[in-house]
């Protein structure tokens, strides 16, 4: 059975999602970078911004691929969702979110 939503039902439902699993993230600085950090979970990194090409690398495993899989999002969706989402929950404003595979610096 495949359930119709709405666009806007959906952009709700994940931007709740969000806030509920990374919304209290903790900004941590190293270098020329600012990473958003889960204290509780760590060592994994969630994103982090690179203030030098504007752009916000969001963890492919832990974010990018949860909208995949499960809300059915193509990267169009997934990055428009996100900038509403960083503006919104943690004042990053004109970013570009994209994915990346994140290590440990």
């Amino acid at each position: 059975m495949k359930i119709i939503i709405t666009e806007s039902r959906l952009n709700s439902a994940v931007l709740k999602w969000l806030n509920k699993e990374f919304g209290n993230l903790t900004e941590v600085v190293r270098d020329d970078k600012t990473f958003y950090v889960d204290k509780d979970r760590l060592p994994l990194f969630y994103y982090y911004q690179d203030e030098k090409n504007g752009y916000v690398y969001i963890s492919y495993d832990k974010i990018w691929v949860f909208f995949e899989s499960i809300f059915g999002l193509k990267d169009p969706q997934t990055q428009e969702i996100l900038t509403i989402w960083l503006e919104e929950t943690y004042n990053l404003r004109g970013v570009t979110p994209t994915f990346v595979w994140l290590e440990l610096p």
